[in-house]
C-alpha cells in the first residue's frame, strides 16, 4: 500500500495463483482516495492505519481485519505497520458467485457474539496460512493456498455479504462514476491553477454543492482533494529526484510556498527537507546491511 500515481489502481495478480497476495511492510504513508476492481482483505499484523472508505472511516489497529469492496473509493493514511493484503479480482469473484456484482461485503471487527468471534479468528488464521504456506512453498502449495482461499472466499459469500437492491446498485454506481470523472479530472489538472468554480462547471454544479459532494462521499472538500492529489505527486518526487523543494512545489501546481508547506506537514508529519533525508537514510542501511553480507 505506497503511494497511487493515479486513481485508478490496476491490481496485478501473482504469476502463479489468481490474486494477489503479500506481506505489505510500510513504514508509514499516505495514499490518496482511489479504487480498484477487486475485493480487498487487510488482516494488521503490526501497527496501525486509518482509512478512509465512501460512506465511513475506521482506525485498524494490529489484529484487526479490514475489507473493501471492489469499486469502493478509499484512502489509507498509516503510521509504521505489517499487514497481509489480499486483492481478489472481480472476474475471479464473478466465476464462482454469479450474483456477486449485486452484493456488498462487510465485517464487524468487535463482534459481541461467540460465534461471530470464533469465525473471525478463524479468518485471520486462514489468512496467516495462506502466508506461510506461500512464503514456505512446500511441493504442492497451490494446492493448499487455493484451498484455503476458496474456504475463505466461501466464508465471506455465506457470514459476510448482503445481496443489494437494483435501484440501491444502479443509484451507487452512477453516483460513483460521476465522482470518478471528477476525481481524475482533478488529478489530470493538479499541475495549474484549476479551481473548483472551474471544476464544479465542467460537470454542470454549483461550487458549493460540489464540495459538499465530494466531502459526503470521500471526506474531503474539492480543494482538499486537489491538495492530497498534489502532496501525493510531490512525496513522489521528492523521493525520486533531487530537484529542488520549490521547483517540486512548482510542478505540481503549488504557487504558494508556504500554503503547500503547510499541507505537506500536516500531511507527512515532517518537512519535505526531512522525508528526503529519511528515505537516504533507509537506503544508506540496506547498502552498508548488503556490504557487510559480502564481508
Amino acid at each position: 500500500m505506497a503511494d497511487y500515481e493515479v486513481h485508478h489502481e490496476i491490481v496485478a495478480s501473482n504469476q502463479d495463483v489468481d490474486v494477489r497476495f503479500y506481506l505489505s511492510v510500510d513504514q508509514g504513508s499516505y495514499v490518496a482516495p482511489h479504487w480498484h476492481n477487486s475485493l480487498e482483505i487487510i488482516y494488521m499484523l503490526e501497527g496501525s492505519m486509518h482509512v478512509k472508505m465512501e460512506d465511513r472511516e475506521k482506525e485498524v489497529q494490529a489484529g484487526d481485519i479490514c475489507l473493501l469492496n471492489s469499486r469502493e473509493i478509499h484512502s489509507f493514511r498509516s503510521t509504521k505497520n505489517k499487514s497481509l493484503v489480499l486483492q481478489v479480482p472481480e472476474i475471479f469473484l464473478e466465476k464462482y458467485i454469479p450474483d456477486y456484482a449485486q452484493m456488498r461485503f462487510h465485517i464487524d471487527p468487535n463482534p459481541k457474539r461467540q460465534t461471530e468471534i470464533t469465525k473471525l479468528e478463524w479468518l485471520k488464521k486462514v489468512c496467516y496460512d495462506m502466508y506461510v504456506i506461500y512464503e514456505v512453498r512446500p511441493e504442492g502449495y497451490l494446492l493448499k493456498f487455493n484451498s484455503l482461499l476458496y474456504d475463505l472466499m466461501y466464508m465471506f459469500l455465506h457470514s459476510y455479504s448482503e445481496k443489494l437492491v437494483e435501484k440501491e446498485i444502479s443509484k451507487a454506481r452512477k453516483n460513483r462514476e460521476q465522482l470518478k470523472k471528477i476525481m481524475r479530472y482533478l488529478d489530470e489538472n493538479h499541475s495549474r491553477q484549476v479551481t473548483v468554480q472551474e471544476t464544479a462547471g465542467q460537470f454542470g454544479y454549483n461550487p458549493d454543492y460540489l464540495s459538499r459532494m465530494l466531502k459526503k462521499q470521500i471526506g474531503l472538500t474539492a480543494m482538499e482533494y486537489l491538495y492530497e492529489v498534489r502532496m501525493n505527486h510531490i512525496h513522489r518526487d521528492l523521493l525520486n529526484t533531487d530537484d529542488y523543494v520549490n521547483e517540486i512545489f512548482q510542478r505540481h501546481g503549488c504557487t504558494n510556498y508556504k500554503v503547500a508547506m503547510r499541507w505537506f506537514k500536516e500531511r507527512y508529519k515532517c518537512t519535505p527537507t526531512q522525508a528526503r533525508k529519511e528515505k537516504n537514510n533507509q537506503i544508506e542501511i540496506i547498502v552498508n546491511t548488503e556490504k557487510d553480507k559480502i564481508i
